[in-house]
């Protein structure tokens, strides 16, 4: 299982083209004819042009289209409810993308609160056995602005979790209108890209320790196990200590969080005991999966279990073993042995 393809933070956007349209409003003058505002429209969102398509050719991701405005023959567009009180009247040739964001983020606001229906919901997903793209095509949609919200998703093997930034679209648009140059004829079925931020998710690792049998004589003992992760390239991004202390017969377990996702990690027992053998493979891999994948039901959290026994010598002992845990920004946070929960650092 791979681990998220690409990851990096970026702009959460459509086409930065589409989202920088040069003349939704007052474009009369350049287009070859009026809008035709009896006609249908259709719109496909497509992740052809995606860095993560990889990821979303296996996934589906529910897209809801919302009509945000009318629009008149000239280009004009007057706000429909609920996003009746938004302003389109400063639209221009010069309104920059981070402004139409901007516009995105409030339509998205009008929404809250609200129970408005979508215009329509579609998945964008590739065909069953196909070769193509993944994509959701909305069809026999009235002209005029529409808000194009995605929803969060999941990727198949549940390593990340895909945001989309709700943004704005116009049927029907034109190269010129996109572009500030080409063809100026109205296209009535527009194709969009779409792009993403990824999140990495974290999965859980359960250690069990079994004690086939105990010497009371000798009193507690503690075993120690590391634990290290690698990735594709062979650099350690994954290690951890925890440790296990038992005082008598039985099984007891531990477990470490906020491990990445898709991660195979090596559980070795490097200390076992003072007085005790390892009844099975001191090294056992597992792979891990994340809280989300768990939560499906599809997985299980990722398990080893080791069986020691008494081996016989009178050497006893126990220790403490520090671990820490990730705090999912590349810092790690110490866990306190005693109460198995983050420490608060002293002044």
């Amino acid at each position: 299982m791979r681990a998220g393809k690409r990851l990096k933070r970026g702009c959460a956007l459509a086409l930065a083209a589409l989202l920088g349209l040069s003349g939704l409003v007052q474009i009369r003058a350049q287009a070859a004819g009026g809008i035709e505002t009896g006609r249908l429209c259709t719109l496909t969102v497509s992740v052809a042009d995606s860095e993560y398509k990889e990821d979303f050719n296996e996934m589906k991701i529910p897209v809801s289209l919302y009509r945000v405005a009318d629009v008149d023959v000239s280009g004009r567009y007057t706000p429909v409810e609920p996003f009746g009180e938004m302003d389109f009247g400063g639209l221009s040739s010069e309104t920059k993308a981070e402004d139409w964001t901007v516009l995105a983020e409030e339509a998205a606001g009008c929404l809250e609160g609200t129970e408005v229906q979508a215009v329509q919901r579609q998945e964008a997903a590739a065909e069953e056995g196909g070769s193509g793209e993944a994509s959701a095509v909305f069809e026999k949609l009235a002209t005029g602005l529409y808000l194009v919200v995605p929803e969060a998703t999941y990727n198949k093997d549940y390593t990340v979790r895909y945001l989309f930034t709700p943004y704005l679209t116009a049927l029907p648009s034109s190269e010129y209108t996109l572009t500030g140059a080409g063809s100026d004829e109205w296209n009535y079925d527009t194709v969009i890209g779409l792009k993403a931020e990824g999140e990495p998710q974290y999965g859980r690792l359960n250690i069990t320790k079994v004690l086939s049998n105990y010497n009371e004589t000798l009193g507690r003992t503690s075993f120690v196990f590391q634990v290290e992760g690698r990735d594709e390239t062979g650099a350690l991004v994954y290690s951890n200590v925890i440790s296990t202390t038992h005082e008598g017969a039985g099984s007891k377990t531990v477990t470490l969080g906020q491990i990445p996702a898709g991660l195979t990690v090596k559980v070795t027992e490097v200390y076992s005991g003072a007085s005790y053998e390892l009844v099975d493979s001191p090294e056992k891999d597992a792979l891990i999966w994340s809280d989300a994948a768990v939560a499906s039901g599809e997985h299980s959290e990722a398990s080893v279990s080791f069986t020691n026994r008494y081996g016989g010598g009178n050497r006893g002992g126990y220790g403490v073993t520090n671990h820490f845990d990730s705090d999912g920004s590349g810092g790690w946070t110490w866990v306190n042995p005693m109460t198995e929960s983050p420490a608060t650092p002293e002044e």
